[in-house]
């Protein structure tokens, strides 16, 4: 089944491909005095684009799926809530997890909210992200 949904993907040109996909890299997910300049920089890049989002980390590995419309207000709130916790730990199902010191954001274009709801999940069920919730406590 996976590979099934992987090919649709594919064919539609919604597969990850970071070769594809904007990014943005050696992004510190941490609040200091850089943040508000490093979210400028994120807004400049996204500008209002609607569509599917990916954090990965140094190593590559698929951190977390989101979607947003525009993606850049989604990335502003997880950054957000950096503001409000004392501790820097996201909730992994099965257990807690530091946030990585770079993370890098990778992102599509999708314009209609039912196909980036749908390829949402075709993402996260083919690319099995770390964190199918990335929450802050």
């Amino acid at each position: 089944m996976r590979d099934k949904i992987l090919d649709l993907l594919k064919k539609e040109d919604y597969a990850f491909d970071k070769e594809k996909w904007k990014s943005i890299e050696n992004v510190p997910f941490l609040l200091n005095a850089d943040t508000t300049r490093l979210l400028n920089k994120i807004k400049k890049h996204m500008g209002v684009a609607k569509g599917i989002y990916i954090f990965s980390d140094a190593d590559e590995r698929i951190l977390y799926i989101g979607k947003g419309a525009p993606i850049y207000n989604r990335i502003r709130r997880h950054f957000a809530k950096l503001k409000n916790c004392s501790s820097s730990s996201l909730h992994h199902t099965d257990s807690s997890h530091e946030i990585p010191a770079l993370i890098t954001i990778h992102w599509v274009e999708i314009e209609q909210p039912e196909t980036r709801e749908i390829v949402e999940h075709m993402l996260s069920y083919t690319l099995n992200p770390a964190y199918k919730k990335w929450s802050i406590s």
